[in-house]
């Protein structure tokens, strides 16, 4: 089976793997018992902290960890939601992640505003810059890059605009964090990652925030922000993950040529196929499209028995009536948003792996045509 719904998760490194069996077995200890191998243990754990905060430009002490960006995003919106005592609104795109999303619908009930985006899904931070001006924000938050389309943000732009005005700038950079640059994120006054992104464990991940950010009570761990013992191998097993990341980054320049070799195959396969955020700057392993006939779990179907795993989108970004955000602000309607394929991939699929996605995209669509001719049902 080749795997293509690399930003739902992707798979746990090998070395991943060895690192998190062998602190299972040596680290098991609790790092804030008093005795000298849990000061091991420990000391193991600040050595992550200080790996991870130094290559992002930050200090040790401005990197909490988490269970990942859900929980990261809701306590920064809990936070402020909390603390500021003003009526003052939130800025959130209209496609932000469910945990950012779900979060400002309770914390800033009534007093959240919508970021400015094209048809292609891109943030118009030209627009940004008249809200701020113009209304009483104490909090802005944008994901780096859409988890569904890819589409990349200007997060450094906006980030830059919210330190000159004194406003909390939080940057949802799961997606990516692992597929491009770390450069730049000390811009943000906060941001948030999932080491199951980029071949890390699944159930850590980190809230780096320059001003403290209480998450947990009932504990001293994590500079008494988070209260919990902490996932030791789960942490130690990041810093493989992070090390090897590093390593990788340098050979993703090129790697968009794969996909797009793929959609210019598949439109050629299959008409009227809608590639979204074509025209915007992506990531380099995802596409994002409607196809033109046929539910996309019919898609998935024929697609996983030929070999190759894809996604309707995010689950995560679907609301209740199975509408994703990102089909919304890009205009879609219901019916086009049950015909949505995401595809994406990781450092492990080749350019093999594209063409060969391409020709079983054109099969299912042979099977599904010939299934559909045989049968009174119409599918849409």
């Amino acid at each position: 089976m080749v795997f293509f719904d690399n930003n739902a998760t992707t798979p746990l490194g090998k070395n991943v793997l060895d690192a998190y069996k062998v602190a299972l077995k040596q680290n098991w200890q609790n790092p804030s018992s008093p005795y000298r191998e849990s000061a091991h243990t420990r000391a193991l754990l600040e050595k992550v902290r200080f790996e991870i905060a130094t290559s992002l430009g930050l200090r040790k002490n401005e990197l909490i960890f988490t269970s990942g960006a859900t929980e990261s995003n809701n306590a920064v919106f809990a936070h402020l939601g909390k603390s500021i005592k003003s009526k003052s609104g939130c800025l959130i795109s209209p496609f932000e992640h469910s945990s950012v999303i779900e979060s400002a619908k309770y914390w800033f009930d009534g007093r959240i505003h919508f970021l400015p985006a094209n048809e292609e899904g891109f943030v118009d931070s030209d627009r940004v810059l008249d809200i701020l001006n113009s209304n009483d924000i104490c909090l802005v938050s944008l994901m780096a890059a859409n988890n569904e389309s890819g589409v990349l943000q200007p997060w450094q732009d906006i980030a830059r605009m919210c330190s000159s005005r004194g406003i909390h700038f939080h940057c949802d950079a799961t997606q990516w964090i692992g597929k491009k640059t770390i450069d730049d994120f000390s811009l943000c006054s906060s941001f948030s990652a999932s080491a199951h992104k980029f071949s890390g464990p699944k159930g850590v991940g980190w809230l780096a925030s320059k001003q403290p950010i209480q998450m947990q009570r009932g504990g001293g761990q994590e500079g008494s922000l988070r209260g919990g013992t902490e996932n030791v191998p789960g942490i130690i097993s990041l810093l493989t993950a992070w090390e090897e990341l590093k390593s990788n980054l340098n050979i993703y320049r090129d790697l968009h040529l794969w996909r797009d070799q793929f959609e210019r195959d598949l439109m050629n396969a299959i008409p009227q196929v809608n590639i979204l955020g074509k025209k915007a700057p992506r990531l380099w392993n995802t596409s994002l499209f409607v196809l033109p006939d046929y539910n996309n779990l019919s898609w998935v179907g024929k697609l996983d028995k030929i070999g190759f795993s894809v996604s309707t989108g995010s689950a995560c970004s679907t609301d209740k009536n199975g509408y994703s955000s990102i089909s919304s602000s890009m205009g879609l309607s219901e019916n086009e948003s049950r015909r949505l394929i995401r595809v994406s991939s990781y450092f492990e699929q080749t350019e093999e792996d594209w063409c060969n996605l391409a020709s079983a995209f054109a099969q299912a669509y042979q099977e599904l045509n010939l299934e559909s001719s045989e049968s009174s049902v119409i599918s849409i």
